[in-house]
């Protein structure tokens, strides 16, 4: 959407900085994992989502009240990962575990995986739910 010329979603710094077919380029070449050492259904991604987590955390602003919930990252496309809920704003797309501030600044997040969901092991026998703030609280 940087690309499009209406003026509610044009970005003319993205869009002048970049085209649009280099940018599909680059994104549809762009690996950050091996594909032989598939350990979970993010593994291609997880570098990422580690390395966002640090950066989250490392420039956070300190607040008393935290809030964890579930998020929609939005994706129309073929995955075995999107998930759809029916009468949100977003029906379509990956669902992901996020710690936020009250102003909505995100902490933390992980992939929802469904019952394999990257959690501690030490908090499995509590849920899924409670297992994910117990390791949002522990980083």
């Amino acid at each position: 959407m940087y690309w499009e010329n209406s003026p509610d979603t044009k970005n003319e710094l993205i869009s002048s900085a970049m085209t649009r077919d280099r940018f599909e380029f680059i994104f549809r070449h762009l690996h950050v994992n091996d594909n032989l050492d598939l350990q979970d259904k993010y593994t291609k991604v997880r570098p990422l989502v580690t390395l966002l987590n640090k950066k989250f955390l490392e420039f956070s602003p300190l607040e008393e009240h935290y809030s964890v919930d579930e998020a929609m990252i939005p994706y129309y496309g073929r995955h075995g990962c999107k998930q759809h809920i029916k009468g949100k704003p977003i029906r379509y797309g990956f669902k992901a575990w996020v710690g936020a501030t009250r102003l909505g600044y995100v902490l933390w997040m992980e992939p929802y995986q469904g019952a394999t969901t990257m959690c501690n092991p030490i908090y499995k026998e509590l849920g899924l739910g409670a297992s994910v703030v117990l390791t949002f609280a522990m980083c």
